[in-house]
């Protein structure tokens, strides 16, 4: 049941609980803007959308609120609901953000012809189209492993790391050095013999002087190169090659691979409601109420 995942689910959709009730100019008369399959659209929802959604744009605010409705009608075909007094701790919130409590709040609501019941109406269809669609779709969405590496190429922060076991050797020690790997002397063996260490690194492309680099990321894992310069010869033995990521976490690459599915299920959820369903909006829905 939806109703049960939402109690789980957080108050973060809540804009209205950062937004202080202001006044505005004119009465509001509730009237009917809009219907969706029958069930109005009232001007207290309008003037609720402008303060939740935080714009004056009338027609955006309508549009919202019918994409809102064919959700939440949605859901409540499916047995979809929000639990009472998880709508009342919403209001609670709102208030304590507000600085008051709920007589308060309904003060203020009532300076513009708006009740607490009609906050709690809004606060109801909104929730179940936001969360409730969040949860009801959680079922459908997968996130792989997939989806996670081929974000992380997206964001061009995967970088190619090979670790390997160095030895830099002077020019002059090359026919020693050509007669022990004759004999198939190990690094650390050769290290030895000419009185020096071998050393382990991790390196990317570019990291090392150019022939050296060359050599490194031309040869398979396991390979032991050869290269050289004015002054010195290279030994490397290539012991492991790996990717690493330097961006956000895999769990925040999840959750936005997640929003990312979730927007455009609910997307080509509303384009398939709005096909059966009968939209009808008032011909002065766009003006100012009064």
């Amino acid at each position: 049941m939806v109703s049960k995942g939402i109690k789980k689910l957080s108050c973060g959709v809540l804009f209205l609980a950062v937004i202080a009730l202001n006044a505005f100019a004119q009465r509001l008369v509730d009237r009917v803007v809009a219907s969706v399959n029958g069930e109005p659209i009232l001007e207290s929802d309008v003037k609720l959308g402008e303060l939740f959604y935080g714009t004056k744009d009338r027609k955006q605010v309508i549009d919202k609120l019918i994409d809102t409705y064919l959700i939440a009608q949605f859901l409540e075909s499916k047995g979809g609901q929000v639990p009472q007094e998880y709508i009342n701790k919403a209001l609670s919130d709102i208030a304590k953000a507000n600085n008051t409590d709920l007589e308060g709040l309904a003060k203020e609501l009532a300076k513009e012809d708006l009740t607490i019941e009609d906050l709690k109406r809004f606060l109801e269809k909104e929730i179940l189209a936001t969360q409730g669609l969040s949860f009801y779709l959680s079922k459908e969405i997968k996130v792989s492993q997939l989806d996670v590496e081929l974000e992380k190429l997206k964001k061009g922060q995967v970088k190619l790391k090979r670790d390997i076991d160095l030895l830099v050797l002077n020019r002059k020690d090359g026919e020693k050095v050509i007669k022990l790997m004759e004999q198939k002397k190990t690094l650390s063996e050769i290290a030895k013999a000419l009185s020096t260490n071998v050393e382990s690194i991790s390196v990317e492309k570019g990291d090392l002087v150019e022939p050296l680099d060359k050599e490194v990321w031309k040869a398979s894992v396991g390979s032991l190169v050869v290269a050289e310069d004015d002054q010195h010869i290279y030994l490397a033995q290539i012991k492991d090659q790996r990717e690493t990521y330097s961006g956000e976490s895999e769990e925040e690459l999840r959750q936005q691979i997640f929003a990312k599915k979730l927007d455009e299920k609910r997307e080509e959820l509303i384009r398939n409601l709005k096909k059966k369903s009968f939209v009808k909006i008032l011909p002065d829905a766009y003006s100012i109420g009064s």
